[in-house]
């Protein structure tokens, strides 16, 4: 049994983009590169230019073409316009054309002859005209009729069961998708709180280097690393870009012009779930494991099918004839009318001496029996590993959901406070900065990897519960 939580882990995703950076910027990052090279850049306008240009940079807080989509929404539009889904949705309308097919009975046959005597006679010598009329009907014995529709119709629950374990899959890996991408929007924000934090510490060190007190080297220490943040930064947007467009395909949207961005506050199950009960409830549930348990029925009724089709076919005739009047004067013949009624059925010397059809179906069915054993075994199984996984996962999350960030914010707005009041060094102040933005990459690794193995164990447990 599982119990809601009431607690939301909250993941809201704010809207950054970046600006594309001028021909001229690029060219002054070239110089930039070889001033430092030749170790005389820290002297040259264009070092300068270079490093205001980069330093300027501002990150937009809207991306072109962006559009908001929540969770819930999310999943409903995958569950209607995924095409893999819509593909294999066909399979269940493709096993309901087969139980129409299984109704059908053989159809009657009509025979039509006419016999003209063409020799090369006088006509009062030929024979009259012979005429021919017959019909004949298969009359199918063993109850086959039933017997196929009743394969048919277990085939179709086979379908219906193997198209909602795709879904299963398919959900969860959506989950997965819409997860990753507010990690990737969250991870990119707090890449831009770097940037921001050490651009600003340039703009305090310029000051400080004008009244004095501060070395150039620190300067040049501290836009080196507000650079490589922004390098951070402009990986990141492409990273959450990617997840966007990924949410897209997911819900088969070929727009090439929009990104679906994730928002909203996700609720996610209580953490006390319960192996033994998850393992039952898998075993009961899970399409795969129902969709064996159709198909051992499906390989019963295949056994009754084959049963029956060893029962001959009865076939029934009747056939009319009309004979002429013969001027034959050797045998001459007024004309008759007469009614033949027959009835055929096969000697079944094959189905007696040879029972390789039943054999088969007789296999077919101990096969399934074994593979139901082996799917609720590979259920459990998942069930399992997807567990131990998860409480990993989870102490690995819980060590940074305790105030872990609000310290190491903390202490990178101490470490500044003290720098700028000339009690600390540079090098306290970026290893404080370093450490944060480590923290944040460790938290959201670790939540997103805590939220995957919740996602898994559901999935591997039949049961479904995240939503909005």
């Amino acid at each position: 049994m599982m119990v809601r939580c009431n607690k939301k882990i909250i993941l809201i995703c704010s809207i950054i983009s970046f600006l594309m950076m001028p021909h001229k910027v690029l060219s002054a990052g070239q110089k930039l590169n070889a001033a430092l090279y030749h170790g005389t850049a820290s002297d040259s306008a264009d070092y300068k230019y270079s490093l205001d240009s980069l330093l300027q940079w501002k990150a937009n807080d809207t991306l072109p073409g962006e559009r908001y989509i929540g969770f819930k929404k999310f999943l409903a539009e995958v569950a209607a316009h995924n095409l893999d889904y819509a593909v294999q949705k066909y399979n269940i309308s493709i096993a309901q054309a087969e139980i129409t097919v299984s109704k059908l009975y053989p159809d009657p046959s009509l025979s039509v002859a006419w016999t003209k005597d063409i020799s090369s006679v006088p006509s009062n010598q030929k024979f009259g005209d012979v005429w021919n009329v017959g019909a004949s009907e298969t009359i199918l014995l063993g109850n086959k009729i039933n017997a196929r529709r009743n394969v048919a119709e277990e085939n179709e629950n086979i379908s219906e069961a193997q198209t909602e374990d795709f879904f299963r899959s398919l959900r969860a890996t959506a989950a997965q998708a819409y997860i990753a991408a507010l990690i990737a929007d969250s991870t990119y924000m707090a890449d831009v709180r770097t940037y921001q934090n050490l651009a600003e510490l340039v703009r305090i060190n310029e000051r400080r280097v004008k009244a004095g007190d501060l070395g150039k080297i620190d300067l040049v220490q501290s836009r080196v690393d507000a650079i490589q943040a922004r390098g951070v930064v402009l990986q990141a947007d492409a990273s959450r870009q990617q997840a966007f467009i990924s949410l897209g395909q997911l819900m088969g949207k070929s727009s090439s012009k929009i990104l679906y961005r994730p928002i909203g506050n996700i609720s996610f199950p209580s953490e006390s779930f319960n192996l033994d009960s998850l393992i039952e409830q898998a075993k009961k549930t899970r399409p795969d494991v129902i969709a064996a348990r159709y198909a051992v029925e499906s390989a019963r009724l295949n056994l009754n099918l084959a049963g029956a089709e060893r029962w001959p076919d009865l076939t029934v005739g009747a056939v009319y004839s009309y004979t002429g009047t013969s001027t034959n004067q050797v045998a001459p013949f007024p004309g008759e009318k007469s009614l033949n009624l027959n009835i055929s059925l096969p000697i079944p010397f094959s189905d007696i001496f040879n029972r390789g059809t039943l054999q088969v179906a007789e296999l077919s069915y101990e096969q399934a029996q074994k593979s139901l054993e082996v799917t609720e075994l590979k259920a459990a199984t998942d069930v399992r590993l997807a567990y131990v996984q998860y409480q990993l996962a989870k102490q690995q999350f819980l060590q940074y959901s305790r105030d872990l960030i609000t310290d190491a914010n903390n202490v990178s707005n101490a470490r500044l406070y003290s720098f700028v009041a000339g009690n600390a060094s540079l090098l306290d102040v970026l290893t404080a900065e370093n450490t944060l933005a480590s923290v944040y990459l460790a938290y959201y690794g670790a939540l997103s990897n805590y939220v995957n193995t919740i996602i898994v164990l559901e999935k591997a447990s039949g049961v479904w519960d995240i939503e909005l």
